[in-house]
Parts: structure tokens; C-alpha cells; sequence
């Protein structure tokens, strides 16, 4: 998120005019709110007004230039436990670089817009239980056949490992991603789709998550172009997941498997709400079930806390006059 919120500052939020496609009756366009946000709110010069019609304009030309039926807005709620990601983390602190005060002037009203107008074309969704991310992971897992159904339209890189029909922020290219597939290089951009791209991810981290990946591959900082060549000739999952597994262990010695799994489960985008949907690329069942057992138990802790603090608040109103 935060390299595109960098990019969002310097792009121009209006939408371009290229080749419209068929509609397709059974296809949605699966929209990241969360990013749209930043990006419609464009500079504090910008009237909230206009605002709003950068938002609506671009949703309406992700759909139409896609040849989707309708649109979906995909929201994090502002209380969401986003998948209990900052639970799991315990290299580095998820999302720990991430600072409130860079938000737009105009993003409160944006998400508001998204999130309650009334007066709008599109449909939305606010997860209270997972990110944005997720719910659109869910759209794409749940599909019988994510190409045709399930339209992607975010500039966050993570969601490059998810099956289904990827169209650019910016030109509207649309790239189609079958389901399973494992690499898939983008005609237009040259980027890598497909689950390699979640496994290059546990070499070589997330800064914009605050997600570190592999510190050192063999003794070595592991950045995008080392991650790429250690992964290099690799087929499918099990090929890509024998070598993270070797790496893991050269770093970790025993606690490799924990380790994997704590980084999986910031890194997967989740068909479900369960932290260790992982498995289903990057089977590790004991790690996951130890990784859970600790997430479950934070999770109780923290629950407990706020139902005491609530309590406390309640009573404390009850006595006054």
C-alpha cells in the first residue's frame, strides 16, 4: 500500500478512454476502496466535490472497460482485525511503519462516500473480519472460473498472486490469470502473476506492509532480483516451496516452520478467515496449528481486556449523578 500511495500522489485521477470490452452477464468488477480512497482524494487543492466524481468515474471505468456487469467495492472497516495479521507478527511489527497523518485531506469524505452514499451505481462490501485484500482473494477463490467472473482492479502488487482477470490502475490492459496458475508474466507489464509471486514474498518480503520475508538467503540480504534467481526454473507450488523450505532452514535451523508459517499467514490472501488458509500452497500443519493455537489465545486475551475496559466505562457512567 504504501508504494502505491506514493504513485497515487504523483498519477493523474482521471480515468483514460481505451477499448471497451462485451459486457459479460456472470463477471464483477472487484474494486480496492481502500486504495481508491487515497487515490480519488487527489491533492488538498482539490475540491471534495470533485473528489467524489473521481472516485465515481473511475469505479464506472474499471467496470466498463473490463466488460463487467457490475461493480464491487471492497472496504477494510476502520475496526477490522484484519485477519489478526498484527497478532501473528512477531519478527516485525505488521504495518508497523504506517502513520495516520499522511492521509489526504479529502480521505475521510472519500471513505464515507464509498462506504454510505446511497446515490451510487456500485455495489460494496466492508470486511470487519479480514482486509479488503482478502475479500477479494474470496471473490476470486470462490469463482468457478476467475477469469470470466472475477474482474481485479487494485494497484497493490499483492494481489498478483490471485486467479482471475487483472486490469492496470492506469492504461486499463487487462491480463488474465487462470485458476492454479503458478507464474504467469504479464503481456503489458511484465510482472509476475500467479502463486510464484506469493513465494518470491517469502524471500524477499513487503516493505509496504512492514512484512520481512527471509532476512538472509544463505547469509545473504535477499532483495527482488535474489529472491527471483533462487526461485528461477521453478514449476508449481511444491517446486518453489522445497527451496523456501531449504532457505528457511539454513536461517532458522529448527524454527523454520514456524517461521514459514508466520510469514504465509501476512503474506497469503485468504480464502477464508482462517490465518492459516496458507495451507492450501504451503502445507505446514503442525506449524499452522501451533500458529493458530497462538493467535486464538492473543485474540481471547485482547477480548477479554476491552469486554473488562468496557465494563469499567459502563460502570463508571452508571455512577454519576
Amino acid at each position: 500500500m504504501a508504494e502505491a500511495l506514493a504513485s497515487a500522489a504523483d498519477a493523474a485521477p482521471e480515468p483514460q478512454q481505451t477499448t471497451l470490452h462485451e459486457v459479460v452477464a456472470e463477471r464483477t468488477c472487484h474494486i480496492d476502496g481502500d486504495y481508491l480512497a487515497y487515490f480519488a482524494a487527489g491533492g488538498d487543492e482539490m475540491p471534495v466535490g470533485t473528489a467524489r466524481r473521481v472516485a465515481a468515474e473511475r469505479i464506472e471505468a474499471f467496470r466498463e472497460m473490463s466488460g463487467s456487469a457490475k461493480a464491487l467495492v471492497h472496504l477494510t472497516a476502520a475496526d477490522s482485525t484484519k485477519g489478526d495479521r498484527f497478532l501473528a507478527a512477531t519478527v516485525k511489527p505488521y504495518q508497523g511503519q504506517r502513520s495516520s497523518g499522511r492521509r489526504p485531506k479529502n480521505w475521510a469524505a472519500l471513505r464515507d462516500y464509498l462506504e454510505n452514499s446511497e446515490y451510487v451505481t456500485f455495489e460494496r462490501k466492508l470486511w470487519h473480519d479480514r482486509e479488503a485484500d482478502d475479500g477479494m482473494a474470496l471473490a476470486s477463490f470462490q469463482a468457478r472460473d476467475p477469469v470470466i467472473q472475477t474482474v481485479i482492479a487494485t494497484k497493490d502488487k499483492d494481489m498478483r498472486m490471485l486467479a482471475g482477470t487483472h486490469i492496470d490502475w492506469t492504461h486499463y490492459t487487462l491480463t488474465e490469470v487462470p485458476k492454479g496458475t503458478y507464474e504467469l508474466i504479464g503481456p503489458y507489464d511484465g510482472l509476475v502473476y500467479g502463486h510464484k509471486w506469493f513465494w518470491l514474498q517469502m524471500l524477499q518480503g513487503d516493505t509496504a506492509d512492514n512484512i520481512p520475508g527471509l532476512p538472509r538467503l544463505f547469509g545473504k540480504l535477499c532483495g527482488e532480483k535474489g529472491a527471483a534467481k533462487y526461485l528461477d526454473g521453478t514449476t508449481c507450488n511444491e517446486e518453489a516451496m522445497d527451496r523456501v523450505e531449504d532457505a528457511y532452514i539454513d536461517h532458522y535451523g529448527e524454527r523454520a516452520h514456524d517461521a514459514m508459517a508466520e510469514q504465509a499467514t501476512l503474506l497469503w490472501l485468504r480464502a477464508g478467515s482462517s490465518p492459516i488458509d496458507f495451507i492450501r500452497v504451503c502445507p505446514l500443519p503442525a506449524a499452522a496449528q501451533r500458529l493458530k493455537q497462538r493467535i486464538d489465545e492473543q485474540r481471547e486475551t485482547l477480548n477479554r481486556i476491552h469486554a473488562q475496559a468496557a465494563a469499567h466505562e459502563d460502570a463508571a457512567r452508571a455512577e454519576q449523578p
